[in-house]
């Protein structure tokens, strides 16, 4: 197994960790390590035995919170004009290459307060190298939207030549068990296993609605096929694949962005 080559273009942004992180530190575990502590040396008349539980409670939670801190000030993704780099407490976690990326999953989950009050959205990205290997970015990163938006626009532009080529050669490209794409036709996995299928000529519109991907086939009542887009590897790739296939703007409105609003669910 050959190890992959480490991304050496420049640097094009840096997203740091959010305050979040740091904030939950210091509540959940610096403040009651610091309560226990100070709890322990300002009770009076308890034996020294009983005391020392708390106080090594206290120390414990104390230093996971400095830990906690340190970490969260060193987290941040390093864009690069080639890949990208994950650095946390021990330095560089990670690297990858655009062409390395073999596979990206992407999710996004509008957060609301009480299930009703939308207070934001949490993105998730995985990616998978050469050798089958997972690399999570973590979803805290500053302008996490506009970092979400940067690694599906590269990745995808690195892989769409070769997608298109093997559509050209007659093969098929297949997006996980959900899709799969050839130069004819496009097939949708059923609800009981199998697949069905649709001539690409026939596909009226595709759309990412409440976080799920959505295709509907020419003269047909039901939708044909598509499905939450977190479970759907490389679903830009795809997206933009269709679209060059089809080749008709009516088909597929162009107003169908990446933007995390209208791909949460």
């Amino acid at each position: 197994m050959e190890p992959l080559q480490l991304p050496e273009g420049d640097v094009v942004a840096t997203h740091p960790a959010t305050l979040t992180g740091r904030i939950l530190a210091v509540l959940m575990l610096m403040l009651p390590g610091g309560a226990l502590i100070w709890a322990a040396t300002q009770a009076q008349g308890t034996r020294a035995d009983a005391r020392i539980p708390l106080i090594a409670a206290g120390v414990t939670l104390v230093i996971l919170g400095i830990l906690a801190l340190v970490q969260q000030n060193r987290s941040q993704v390093v864009v690069r004009a080639d890949g990208l780099e994950r650095w946390g407490l021990r330095g560089r976690l990670w690297a990858l290459r655009w062409a390395d990326m073999i596979e990206l999953r992407y999710r996004a989950v509008k957060v609301r307060l009480y299930h009703v009050i939308p207070v934001g959205t949490t993105i998730y990205i995985t990616l998978t190298d050469p050798h089958g290997k997972k690399h999570r970015v973590p979803s805290n990163m500053k302008a996490m939207d506009i970092l979400a938006e940067r690694i599906a626009d590269q990745q995808t532009a690195v892989r769409f030549s070769e997608a298109r080529a093997i559509i050209d050669r007659g093969e098929e490209v297949r997006f996980g068990k959900a899709l799969i794409v050839d130069r004819e036709k496009l097939s949708a996995r059923k609800l009981f296993g199998g697949y069905k299928s649709c001539p690409i000529t026939d596909i009226e519109k595709v759309a990412v609605e409440n976080g799920f991907l959505r295709i509907r086939q020419r003269g047909k009542l039901l939708g044909f096929g598509g499905g939450n887009i977190g479970s759907i590897p490389n679903v830009f790739l795809f997206l933009r694949l269709l679209d060059s296939l089809i080749g008709r703007a009516s088909a597929i409105p162009q107003d169908r962005q990446f933007a995390a609003q209208r791909s949460v669910g």
